[in-house]
């Protein structure tokens, strides 16, 4: 499951698609808008992206992974607009029947995303 979003990603909310009894290991990465970029104070991050084309890729990113991991459940959320420091900006959430293949997969979809999916973000000073 895949979503962009205008608004705050609050963890407990986040879509689940499913509880699986299988799945002994759960996996959350949680990307937060530090107070600082390349050592200059931030307000917020700004970002934007090309919809329909960052949703395809996020779907496909979603698909490798479970090509190359046997995973249960992928959620994959992405902030848009202003985020405030300390706000969530990215939310993956990997469950799998051991933790190796969801510490693995998440890391995988992190710098997967980061690398290839178009979302831009501008640094908004303070």
């Amino acid at each position: 499951m895949t979503y962009l979003t205008c608004d705050p990603i609050v963890v407990n909310d986040a879509p689940r698609e499913r509880l699986d009894t299988d799945a002994g290991a759960s996996v959350e990465f949680l990307g937060i808008v530090r107070g600082h970029e390349e050592g200059r104070p931030l307000a917020s991050l700004d970002y934007e992206a090309y919809e329909p084309m960052a949703q395809r890729l996020l779907a496909r990113l979603i698909e490798d992974a479970k090509e190359r991991w046997a995973l249960h459940e992928v959620t994959v959320g992405h902030r848009l607009g202003r985020v405030a420091v300390g706000e969530i900006a990215v939310l993956i959430r990997v469950r799998a029947a051991h933790r190796q293949e969801a510490f693995e997969a998440c890391r995988f979809l992190i710098d997967a995303i980061k690398q290839d999916v178009p979302i831009w973000k501008r640094p908004i000073p303070c």
